[in-house]
């Protein structure tokens, strides 16, 4: 721990702590309780393993606040522990490299549910991205975006779910739809 409450991780990073109230969380999710339970205990039990990432920003009045970008679980862990502080890695990013960085993990769930991720890729198509763009972004091909949107525009869940298990591919799913 350095002298200014600051500690390194690797490949120079810095962690800081940082007050919990200062943190707003810019692209929550929704959270499996007993799961979540089972993080605060772990937490509790034998601390926390990774810091949040979070990006500093100004409010209004022009104080220093900052957007979460990865670590909600973990944020929402620490307040249901009543802690006040958090260790963080502060990045300097812009609103829209949060939203990515934080849409990116999200993704990257090793269980996500299945319409939560086609939301995901929703809400990036709402934000202007190109068919292309939102592919590389997944790794993905710009059809199956096309296909996943056009299911998800027409309401069905089922089918989406279907081509996630794949028990159906999304060609056959569209044309059900």
């Amino acid at each position: 721990m350095y002298k200014d409450g600051c500690m390194k991780a690797s490949k120079g990073t810095i962690v800081k702590m940082i007050p919990i109230n200062e943190i707003h969380v810019f692209n929550p999710r929704g959270r499996n309780k007993k799961k979540f339970q089972n993080k605060v205990n772990n937490i509790a039990n034998i601390g926390l393993k990774r810091p949040i990432t979070i990006s500093e920003r100004t409010n209004k009045r022009g104080d220093q606040r900052y957007n979460l970008v990865c670590g909600q679980g973990r944020l929402e862990a620490f307040i249901a522990l009543g802690e006040e502080e958090i260790p963080a890695i502060v990045k300097n990013l812009s609103e829209e490299e949060c939203f990515l960085m934080s849409l990116v993990e999200n993704l990257a769930r090793r269980k996500q549910l299945n319409v939560e991720y086609v939301k995901q890729i929703g809400i990036l198509a709402e934000r202007g991205y190109k068919l292309t763009e939102i592919a590389s972004k997944i790794d993905a091909q710009p059809d199956y975006i096309r296909g996943v949107l056009r299911l998800l525009e027409n309401g069905e869940e089922r089918l989406i779910s279907a081509v996630f298990k794949e028990q159906i591919p999304i060609s056959t799913a569209i044309e059900i739809s």
